[in-house]
């Protein structure tokens, strides 16, 4: 009887997940299909009408209430809107932007963080577990709140109306440092211990020890800082003043009424992210557990 009921509670835990990974894949697969959809048939199934503000009073405008008809399969097919997309000067400059803001803000939270970590729990300071839980508290404060400061610090520097106002924030960001650390604490000591004994110095231990252990950290911290500052908006908009620069996360909400090219933009829009997750899911999931987060 108790197998019986393991495999019915197992049937039952493999049915909903399969049912909500159907659920989470759904929009990208309507995403992918429907940018092979013409911009009329876009505008027909998914643009409602404006009704009036005493419909409930007329009668004769129930006809004219049109209710969004997704679909996966497209009347037509056509690549039209991947060839307006590529002859978009704006989204190709907002691609390129999105990786001007990306690619340093990755590269700078991982050269910051993983000496910044390893300073934190192997340093003899005394105080330096009260600056750690600053740390804490500015990482679990809401992006409006930190975003007030960091609007003025940037004033003070000059670089408020620039891409660093977006990617100086980024670079010292506090969750790299406690991921980072909460990896190392996870370390045997042994190991720290030997190196000490055959007169290994502190910047040894780190490059050729702790930073090879280090990698599956390292790692997911890079997906998921790619991730974040991937889709940035609040920021772009608070430092970036010059529409030229804005990233792709920004030009999105700029073009949902183009039919034309919608779609198609917002599939080259998420491949970057999910072509790093799907590379790079080992690594996240073994580099977080190895952090202890879960």
């Amino acid at each position: 009887m108790g197998k019986r009921v393991l495999q019915l509670q197992y049937f039952i835990v493999i049915i909903v997940a399969w049912v909500l990974a159907i659920g989470f894949a759904l929009p990208i697969l309507i995403t992918f299909t429907n940018s092979f959809m013409t911009g009329f048939e876009i505008q027909n199934r998914y643009m409602r009408d404006v009704l009036p503000t005493n419909y409930f009073y007329t009668l004769d405008v129930f006809p004219q209430i049109h209710f969004v008809r997704m679909t996966v399969i497209p009347t037509l097919l056509t690549f039209r809107q991947y060839l307006n997309l590529f002859m978009d000067a704006r989204y190709m400059n907002s691609l390129w932007n999105s990786m001007l803001i990306t690619a340093p803000s990755v590269l700078g939270q991982i050269v910051v963080c993983v000496p910044a970590a390893f300073v934190f729990e192997f340093s003899k300071w005394r105080h330096k577990e009260k600056l750690f839980f600053v740390y804490i508290v500015v990482m679990l404060m809401p992006l409006p709140v930190v975003l007030v400061p960091q609007f003025v610090m940037a004033g003070f520097l000059g670089i408020s109306e620039s891409v660093l106002g977006v990617i100086l924030p980024a670079v010292f960001a506090p969750f790299g440092v406690f991921l980072l650390r909460q990896f190392i604490k996870a370390l045997p000591v042994e190991i720290i211990e030997a190196a000490k004994m055959d007169s290994a110095g502190y910047f040894r231990i780190l490059f050729s020890i702790i930073v090879p252990l280090m990698k599956p950290a390292i790692a997911a911290l890079a997906l998921l800082v790619f991730v974040d500052y991937w889709n940035v908006v609040d920021q772009a908009l608070v430092f970036i003043t010059d529409p030229a620069r804005l990233p792709l996360s920004v030009y999105l909400g700029q073009i949902a009424g183009n039919f034309e090219i919608i779609f198609a933009a917002s599939l080259f829009y998420m491949l970057p992210a999910l072509l790093v997750f799907l590379h790079g899911q080992e690594y996240l999931v073994s580099g977080l557990k190895m952090s202890g987060l879960r």
